[in-house]
């Protein structure tokens, strides 16, 4: 399962949403009960029409922080019910074992009292983080509730485990080793540990450096459904464990393993193929949804977490492109030129270029490290297999593409929790890696064809002015210019195959540009000394005095709408004018 192919489905379906409640709100955007009164119904429609301001709020700030803002509660949102459920499974069986015939040393009370009190404060701190994350807990009094019990579930658990090799000691007798059940509480605590740490994190940019609002407001409504979707998959795979180990006659741990090594698609099968006829029959059901919900998972993550994180990140890199170009040119001219046009083209091209090959650089790096750090625990922990780590090195690799022959299988009861762990993270890192090649050998390919395909010259047009008034040679003129927007459009949405109305992925020539601005009343350079001597009954020009036009906050590379959006939104505007016009003159 290394493309699930889900994120776009996931997406869309949710910018629907979005829209829809947005339209259906909007009509009602005066009743200020709709917005203020109580009911769920009514704070998720006030949720969704904030969600667009939000995400603007942390576009133009330094990456580090729409890590703190955003990437951070997501984690912790997203790992929080994984970490419950490693700490119900170090309750599920005892620490220790007989080496000689595998059966349970008891655990004192004290050590079980401890570990269901850690998974208790964990338990809480997980609510009161969805809380906070659907509004219903102020941030100021949910956040440190969280990090407080998450850290002293970290404590209850550390305590225990410090003490395992001095008061659970056995002094003398036949010779023990440590259950999973041992290694899972490792691994809880170290996740209770890093949780909370990344709320202090997110707290500290809140309140210490005032680079976003205390709140969690930068997370949308789809990224904060990623945390019920984990907690969904969470539940299901605890549950197909506890079905298949009472099925097959497995240790619980154990059908955790395979539960998850089999809806990870990875498909190891070797140490624990199902027997029975009711195991391999229930197996068909369970792979179906499994596969199913963990594609949903991975494609959030995908599409929610990457998409989304990547907008940020491009905006940031073309605002420091920008800045760089605006320190070596000269103030600020009056008419939108051709050269800054230019200059914006670049910082575009510049820009994604950079996004590009970062995404994919950070996402190799996170791939290579997961692989050979992941080899390197698996050639510690299979150490009595005698594994070498040329031998781990492949396993991990035969294991992070979904392969999964089957020839190396962890066996050890350190191994195979840590397996659970490290294929759950490395699987979707694999995915997000092959998404982000992919896109880059797609620009190649079309980079590629596109060379010496060259646009067809647009004939000239005729020219049907007929004689009459100013005014009608002005009504005359904008007509014209209309046809032509519409034409140009036309043509460019045939040329990519998408005809039937505007694309707003279109990046325009110059040319069109240059139409449509002289049709707004703004001066190109191809209109500056034409509308010097234009006479006093013609559209009026406006004047820029002292601002950036393509360079500009409010031009087609910063406004945070497409360049046919932009176009759209300013031709209402002008036709707000000329019709506000012809009404004065009218009267």
């Amino acid at each position: 399962m290394n493309d699930p192919g889900l994120e776009e489905p996931i997406q869309d379906s949710a910018k629907s949403a979005e829209r829809h409640v947005k339209r259906s709100v909007s009509n009602e955007k005066h009743s200020k009960k709709l917005l203020s009164g109580p009911g769920i119904r009514a704070a998720f429609r006030k949720e969704l029409l904030q969600d667009e301001e939000e995400e603007e709020v942390g576009y133009f700030q330094p990456k580090r922080w729409w890590f703190t803002s955003t990437a951070f509660p997501l984690v912790a949102g997203t790992f929080g019910p994984l970490a419950n459920f490693f700490s119900i499974c170090a309750l599920t069986q005892s620490w220790r074992q007989y080496v000689a015939d595998g059966s349970s040393i008891p655990d004192p009370t004290w050590l079980n009292v401890i570990t269901g009190l850690s998974l208790a404060f964990s338990l809480i701190a997980n609510v009161v983080l969805m809380a906070n994350f659907g509004h219903g807990l102020p941030y100021s009094i949910a956040q440190p509730i969280t990090i407080s019990l998450w850290y002293f579930a970290a404590i209850l658990l550390i305590i225990p485990l410090g003490l395992t090799h001095t008061a659970l000691k056995l002094s003398g007798g036949p010779a023990y080793e440590l259950t999973q059940s041992y290694y899972y509480a490792i691994i809880t605590a170290a996740i209770y540990i890093i949780l909370p740490s990344l709320l202090v994190v997110n707290a500290i940019g809140a309140y210490v450096f005032h680079a976003y609002p205390p709140s969690f407001n930068a997370l949308t409504v789809p990224q904060r459904t990623l945390m019920l979707q984990t907690t969904v998959y969470v539940m299901y795979l605890a549950a197909g464990a506890g079905v298949f180990s009472h099925v097959e006659n497995w240790n619980y741990l154990d059908a955790v393993y395979w539960s998850d090594y089999s809806l990870l698609t990875i498909g190891l099968g070797s140490d624990f193929p199902p027997q029975t006829h009711t195991g391999r029959s229930l197996l068909i059901p369970f792979a179906v949804v499994g596969i199913t919900l963990i594609g949903v998972v991975i494609g959030s993550i995908r599409g929610l977490v990457l998409e989304r994180g990547k907008v940020k990140v491009m905006r940031r890199t073309v605002e420091l492109e920008r800045q760089k170009w605006i320190s070596r040119m000269d103030e600020p001219d009056t008419a939108w030129k051709k050269e800054e046009w230019e200059i914006m083209r670049r910082i575009q091209r510049r820009a994604k270029t950079i996004r590009k090959y970062s995404s994919l650089g950070s996402s190799l790096f996170a791939f290579l490290a997961l692989w050979f750090l992941g080899a390197m625990v698996f050639w510690f922990s299979e150490a009595p297999q005698s594994w070498t780590y040329f031998e781990s090195v492949y396993f991990s690799f035969v294991v992070l593409l979904t392969i999964g022959y089957g020839d190396f299988i962890p066996q050890s009861n350190a191994g195979k929790p840590f397996f659970v762990l490290w294929s759950l993270t490395a699987v979707p890192t694999v995915t997000i890696l092959i998404s982000n090649v992919g896109d880059i050998l797609v620009d190649w390919v079309r980079d590629g064809l596109m060379l010496g395909i060259g646009h067809p010259p647009t004939p000239p047009e005729q020219s049907t002015k007929k004689p009459g008034t100013a005014e009608e040679d002005d009504l005359h003129r904008m007509g014209s210019d209309v046809e032509h927007l519409g034409s140009a459009v036309e043509r460019a949405e045939e040329e990519l195959g998408r005809g039937g109305g505007f694309n707003t992925g279109i990046e325009y020539a110059w040319e069109d540009w240059d139409g449509w601005l002289t049709l707004l009343g703004e001066r190109t350079d191809s209109e500056k000394s034409a509308n010097s001597n234009s006479s006093g009954d013609s559209v009026q020009i406006k004047e820029k005095r002292g601002e950036w036009t393509w360079l500009g906050d409010d031009g087609p590379l910063f406004s945070g709408v497409s360049e046919t959006q932009w176009i759209l939104g300013k031709l209402c505007q002008r036709l707000e004018e000329v019709l506000k016009q012809e009404m004065g003159a009218g009267q």
